[in-house]
């Protein structure tokens, strides 16, 4: 039996609409995981390129150390 006492006819076309809008939900989550996806893509970029120059800064000084030393 349906809850509340309501027809079969009544109860299905409330499970419908409950399920068309948890897909319009789930919709809108795949479409934001997907903004997120792009964002975390773009920061790991940023993230590697301050790495680069972070890493290149001592070697340039060891260079530049090493070239006066060596004259």
């Amino acid at each position: 039996m349906p809850p509340n006492g309501k027809s079969w006819e009544e109860y299905r076309k409330f499970v419908v609409e409950k399920l068309d809008t948890h897909t319009d939900h789930f919709g809108e989550i795949f479409t934001r995981l997907g903004k997120i996806d792009v964002e975390l893509a773009k920061l790991k970029i940023k993230a590697g390129v301050w790495g680069l120059f972070a890493g290149a800064i001592p070697v340039a000084i060891t260079i530049i150390i090493w070239l006066v030393v060596k004259k």
